[in-house]
């Protein structure tokens, strides 16, 4: 058996029952190497608890079905260190050839730094960073075992420019690190016609839509967003913002700067966490996808609009709009609602979508999940020699 494998590979971190897109990136990045000849297994949390969510249980995914073939367990307590012990010489003695921590949040450093630790010696262990700063409201214990995790790994895969200099002023020992951009999210089907999905939405299919889509933060500019279609311009266009994601706790917030605008026609608000069956009816009914981020290092919701060949609004302070072609598959703009509100009426006033979203088709060739296996490879084989 073992000789039909290329690799026994562990991956740790959130996947199924857990919902929301870095456990869809999970799933489908062992898909992905599941498909080249490896042998995946996923550990996953048998609990979570953030200190980005005051609950634990709104975190789970109760709306989807685990992918067909994925062997995923649930083994993690990221709280509990005499567990990280106990899992670690559970994967010790299962002898994986790579074991991947795919780190996204602040909470889950102290489990994986202790199970690095251990393993340190047994096998190559790489780091896939989505982000590496501690977001606003992480507690100074946590983010003092950062530099602890780090030096327990043995490479680093960074998906933004802006996390590999972090890495940089943290690992002193320079440590292999590759960039990776984050790859297509392809998960949620093939898109479908337009004014059907409006349709089976309930949308009226007399406006086009923009769509802002995903975990509604601070630091995500929806509040710009609502700002901007109070310009004249918007308004006198029939066009509506369309925004879907969980709330959380900050409705009032949002309400507030819509009805202070009067734009209640003007703004449709999907209060909920959307199945991944359904995601893409959001996408296909849209017209274009804004990403108005005050600050954030890459996104997960580009890659999204790049598979359903969305055209896309994003700010240059993510790592995707250093990256885009500006006004040629989408605008990449400052933060700040004039600027927001330009790009959008230029968008719909000179009829450029059809143009962009053929200029997307092409773009996106470039994020294959197959480019990120390959670095993953690279950076294994680098290790592998030195160790």
């Amino acid at each position: 058996m073992r000789k039909n494998i290329k690799m026994k590979i562990l991956l740790i971190g959130k996947s199924f029952p857990y919902k929301g897109g870095i456990a869809a990136f999970n799933e489908r990045l062992a898909m992905e190497l599941m498909s080249e000849g490896n042998d995946v297994t996923i550990y996953t949390y048998s609990l979570f608890y953030s200190f980005l969510s005051k609950y634990t249980s709104n975190r789970f995914n109760n709306n989807d079905i685990p992918i067909k073939g994925l062997h995923i367990e649930e083994k993690i307590d990221n709280y509990n260190p005499f567990e990280a012990e106990r899992i670690s010489i559970e994967i010790k003695r299962a002898k994986f050839d790579l074991i991947i921590y795919c780190y996204s949040d602040v909470a889950s450093v102290g489990c994986f730094t202790l199970i690095a630790k251990n393993n340190k010696q047994s096998t190559v262990q790489l780091a896939l960073l989505h982000q590496i700063k501690p977001e606003k409201g992480s507690c100074t214990f946590q983010k003092m075992f950062i530099p602890s995790m780090l030096s327990q790994m043995d490479g680093f895969v960074a998906m933004s420019q802006k996390v590999i200099e972090n890495v940089k002023s943290i690992d002193k020992k320079n440590k292999p690190t590759l960039f990776s951009p984050h790859p297509i999210y392809d998960l949620f089907g093939k898109g479908t016609d337009k004014k059907l999905a409006m349709l089976q939405l309930g949308l009226n299919a007399n406006y086009q839509y923009v769509l802002f889509f995903g975990a509604i933060k601070e630091s995500k500019g929806l509040d710009l967003l609502i700002e901007a279609f109070a310009d004249n311009r918007l308004r006198g266009l029939p066009v509506k913002l369309l925004v879907v994601g969980d709330l959380k706790n900050n409705q009032d917030y949002y309400f507030d700067i819509m009805y202070e605008y009067r734009l209640k026609n003007n703004i449709i608000f999907v209060d909920e966490y959307v199945p991944n069956n359904v995601v893409s009816l959001y996408f296909s009914a849209s017209s274009i996808v804004a990403q108005p981020y005050k600050e954030v290092n890459q996104s997960g919701i580009l890659q999204v609009a790049y598979h359903f060949d969305k055209p896309i609004l994003i700010t240059n302070v993510a790592d995707g709009g250093n990256s885009i072609p500006n006004k040629k598959v989408g605008y990449v703009i400052n933060p700040n609602v004039t600027e927001i509100a330009d790009a959008l009426f230029d968008f719909f006033d000179q009829k450029r979508e059809t143009e962009m979203v053929d200029n997307v088709k092409i773009e996106k060739k470039k994020y294959a999940w197959s480019n990120m296996t390959n670095i993953i490879s690279e950076l294994y084989n680098d290790v592998k020699k030195q160790k």
